[in-house]
């Protein structure tokens, strides 16, 4: 009777070929926030804060991790191939919110978040919303709330907005537009409660413009009701925008 152990002589080992198995396996949720922590870190060392950070993460299957997304996000974000994956800030509502960002072959470039990829019975991403991309929802959904404010005063003063606190001039661009003297933390708590729900309620999905919105349509609407009903703004400019705590 033939040897077992010959039988596999130049054959690979059990344990050989499980990690060639496992380097075609997305990695798992704990590595991938080991490696957003790592990077976002090395942006928020600087100052000011780096924007763009290549990830430099060879032994990261990164095809399998964004082929996990939800359709059909998994085949946008992955579009014609992958050159290289960044860390880096993603144009939003919110100031300083960084997601990988894949750079296509052909240079495009598409942003993910790395949990969207981990949405089963075995990780709590979606169970249980974070508080930050919560807020960021509730604020997109009502920009054109804020957008729509500030077209009203621009149009009523036939001129340059005013900052409400320094009393000057500015362009449309240097124009911000603030929760005063309610802030929009206060506003969501009040809705909130209305509702008898949790921040960490509230579920989110996908948004290419914004990272993320309220997935409940219905939530959605009644909260820009109750926004645009309570809601009072004033305007200031960028410069004083960063001294503030709430926007």
């Amino acid at each position: 009777m033939p040897s077992v152990l010959k039988s596999r002589q130049g054959r690979p080992s059990v344990a050989e070929m499980r990690a060639d198995l496992q380097a075609l396996r997305k990695p798992t949720a704990k590595v991938m926030e080991d490696i957003f922590n790592k990077y976002y870190n090395a942006c928020m060392a600087t100052e000011p804060p780096r924007k763009d950070i290549v990830v430099q993460e060879p032994e990261v299957n990164w095809k399998a991790l964004i082929m996990s997304l939800p359709k059909p996000q998994n085949s946008t974000v992955l579009g014609c191939g992958i050159r290289k994956i960044h860390l880096a800030e993603t144009e939003c509502i919110y100031h300083g919110v960084y997601r990988f960002h894949v750079e296509h072959l052909d240079g495009s470039r598409a942003v993910f978040d790395f949990r969207d990829a981990y949405d089963d019975s075995y990780h709590t991403y979606k169970d249980k919303s974070f508080k930050h991309d919560v807020e960021l929802a509730l604020r997109a959904a009502v920009l054109p709330q804020l957008v729509q404010y500030k077209e009203m005063l621009s149009k009523d003063s036939q001129m340059e907005l005013v900052s409400h606190i320094s009393g000057v001039a500015l362009p449309w661009e240097k124009a911000v537009v603030q929760h005063f003297p309610i802030t929009l933390h206060s506003l969501i708590d009040a809705f909130l409660n209305e509702h008898q729900l949790q921040l960490e309620q509230v579920k989110l999905e996908f948004c290419g413009d914004h990272g993320y919105k309220i997935k409940d349509r219905d939530l959605a609407d009644k909260w820009r009701i109750f926004h645009r009903s309570q809601a009072h703004y004033r305007i200031i400019s960028t410069d004083e925008a960063m001294e503030q705590d709430h926007l």
